[in-house]
């Protein structure tokens, strides 16, 4: 299990939709409207992906643009400083004037 489906950030991207299983866990924050569709088993899979190639055929769905306005360097990196200093701030002292924080070994 991917608690954070990589390959998933890694489509949307790419400008490429998911298909993505609604029981993932950590998936539930990258599918919406502008970028793609969820099923819940077997019985709705057909229908999610009829919807879904519907929509890809009407050029409804923006996954890179959505990517760009939520996650990146930028926007990541400033929920990750300030994430640190809620929880952290009695064992971790960060420089002055620290405005991002990038993880690194993932």
């Amino acid at each position: 299990y991917d608690a954070s489906p990589r390959v998933s950030t890694q489509a949307l991207s790419l400008d490429v939709p998911v298909l993505m299983n609604y029981h993932i866990k950590g998936g539930w924050k990258y599918v919406n409207e502008k970028t793609g569709e969820f099923f819940h088993d077997m019985s709705d899979f057909r229908d999610s992906l009829r919807t879904l190639l519907d929509k890809v055929e009407m050029d409804e769905y923006t996954p890179r643009t959505w990517v760009m306005n939520n996650y990146g360097d930028q926007i990541s990196g400033s929920r990750l400083k300030d994430w640190i200093e809620e929880n952290f701030a009695d064992r971790v002292l960060l420089p002055p004037g620290t405005k991002l924080l990038y993880p690194s070994g993932a």
